[in-house]
């Protein structure tokens, strides 16, 4: 538990943009859910600062309130634009920083009429993925795998080897 006080903190000028988008998705749950609920079911999980990421759940929200207010407010202040850039980065960027996946195939209808097969990914942790893959393998969605990247927003590469966890469908 961090015992820093909301002064030790980042103001929002000082916060890195992920962060900012943290504190948007927290206040707009609260607006969309009510205070409590968000609290309990969508504290704020801040991602960069290292004495944001510490504090508990509740003292992220609480901060969150504090520097960005309430969901409007934050809304007007920053405007359509960047109040949706921060809100997506925030969105986005657990799964782009997730190094496991799991791949599994999808069928898209074209434009022209017919079925295309594509490759859909889904960032998850390690264990997550494999039992992804367990799951669309036993549910008739063959060739899907657990994947593996060496660095945030790199490329996907199938894990091989005895631990490779490739299920084929």
């Amino acid at each position: 538990m961090s015992t820093e006080t909301t002064t030790d903190l980042p103001t929002w000028d000082e916060m890195a943009d992920v962060d900012k988008g943290c504190a948007l998705l927290h206040l707009h749950k609260r607006d969309w859910e009510g205070n409590s609920y968000a609290v309990r079911e969508y504290p704020c999980e801040y991602l960069d600062d290292p004495r944001l990421t510490a504090l508990t759940p509740q003292a992220a929200c609480r901060h969150a309130v504090t520097v960005g207010g309430s969901n409007d407010e934050a809304f007007q202040r920053l405007g359509q634009d960047e109040y949706e850039r921060l809100y997506n980065l925030a969105l986005d960027e657990p799964d782009r920083r997730c190094l496991w996946g799991a791949r599994y195939p999808t069928t898209t209808l074209a434009a022209a009429g017919g079925a295309v097969a594509t490759t859909s990914y889904s960032p998850a942790p390690r264990h997550a993925a494999r039992e992804l893959v367990k799951f669309w393998a036993d549910n008739g969605h063959g060739n899907a795998a657990v994947m593996h990247r060496s660095e945030p927003g790199g490329e996907w590469h199938e894990v091989g080897g005895c631990d490779g966890c490739r299920v084929e469908g």
